[in-house]
C-alpha cells in the first residue's frame, strides 16, 4: 500500500494562510505518508521572490516526507516556469517507490499566461515511456482538470487535450489521477472495457482562502492498494477527516462533500409560482 498526502493551490503571494501551512506540517509528521504531492500554484503571479520567499515552507515539506510537484498556470506566469525549475523542482518527474509497488509521474499542463492547459505530443511520448515498468500502483499527476467539476464555476480551463489523457489512462491502466486548478474537492471513477478502474481525484485549495461557496481549505490523505483506494477530505483549518471515495475490485463509492447545482435549485425560492 501506498500513503500520500496531495495538497494543492496554495497561492503563496495571495491569501495565503501560513496557519494552514504549519496545520499540515504537523499533519504529515504525525501521519508519516510516503509521500507529499503538490498539484499546482505553488505561487500567484510567477514572481522569483515569491518563489524564493516560499522556499522555507517548502524545505520544511522536504526534511519530512518524499516530495513531488507540478506547476500550475499561476506558477507559470510571467515567465515563471523558470524559477519553478530552479526553486522547486523539475516541470515534469517520475518517482518510484519499489518497496510500495508504486510508481508517480507528473507532468506539466501549465504554459505562460494560459489559464487553460495542455500536455502536446511531446509530453505524451514521454509519459509513455515513462509508465514502461510493471507497478501495481499507478499514479498520474497535473494541474489542471481534465473533466469539468461540478460548482467549481464556468470558466473553460480543461486540458486542450483532454481526450489523450483519458485514452491514455485507459491504454496504461494508471490507477490514480491527481488535479488541482478549480479548488474543489472532487472525484470521478471511470471503469474501462479492459476491467481497470482509473479515479480522477480533484483537491481543494489547501492553504488559501481562495475556496468556494462555503467550503474550507483542504487536502486529500489517499491510501491506494494494488486497484483499492481510500480517499479523504482534511479539512486544513481544524484538521478534520471526511471519507470522499472508497474504490473496490467491483464497487466505487463517493461520498459526495456538497449540494449539487439542482439541489440549489431545487430548494430555492427564486423559482417557486
Amino acid at each position: 500500500m501506498v500513503e500520500i498526502i496531495q495538497i494543492s493551490d496554495l497561492h503563496y503571494g495571495s491569501e495565503f494562510r501560513e496557519d494552514l501551512f504549519e496545520n499540515i506540517i504537523n499533519y504529515v509528521k504525525e501521519t508519516k505518508p510516503d509521500v507529499v504531492i503538490c498539484t499546482g500554484d505553488i505561487v500567484h503571479k510567477g514572481r522569483v521572490i515569491q518563489y524564493k520567499n516560499f522556499l522555507p515552507y517548502l524545505n520544511q515539506l522536504k526534511e519530512i516526507s518524499n516530495f513531488l510537484a507540478v506547476p500550475g498556470n499561476h506558477d507559470a506566469k510571467n515567465s515563471g516556469i523558470i524559477f519553478f525549475e530552479k526553486i522547486i523542482g523539475p516541470r515534469r518527474s517520475r518517482m518510484l517507490l519499489e518497496d510500495k509497488n508504486s510508481i508517480i509521474v507528473g507532468v506539466c499542463s501549465a504554459r505562460d499566461d494560459m489559464a487553460e492547459g495542455m500536455i502536446g505530443d511531446e509530453q505524451l511520448d514521454w509519459l509513455g515511456r515513462q509508465f514502461d515498468k510493471n507497478l501495481e500502483n499507478r499514479i498520474m499527476a497535473l494541474h489542471h482538470h481534465l473533466i469539468p467539476i461540478p460548482m467549481s464555476g464556468q470558466k473553460f480551463t480543461t486540458v486542450r487535450d483532454a481526450g489523450e489523457i483519458l485514452e491514455f489512462t485507459q491504454l496504461f491502466e494508471i490507477d490514480l489521477v491527481l488535479m488541482g486548478h478549480r479548488h474543489v474537492p472532487h472525484a470521478y471513477t471511470i471503469s474501462w472495457r479492459n476491467s481497470s478502474n482509473t479515479t480522477f481525484l480533484y483537491c481543494g485549495t489547501s492553504t488559501s482562502n481562495k475556496v468556494r461557496s462555503d467550503d474550507s481549505p483542504s487536502f486529500n490523505h489517499i491510501y491506494l492498494d494494488e486497484g483499492d483506494l481510500e480517499v479523504y477530505i482534511v479539512n486544513s483549518d481544524n484538521l478534520e477527516k471526511s471519507l470522499l471515495v472508497e474504490r473496490k475490485a467491483h464497487h466505487t463509492e463517493f461520498i459526495r462533500p456538497r449540494k449539487t447545482r439542482i439541489e440549489h435549485l431545487l430548494a430555492s425560492e427564486v423559482w417557486d409560482e
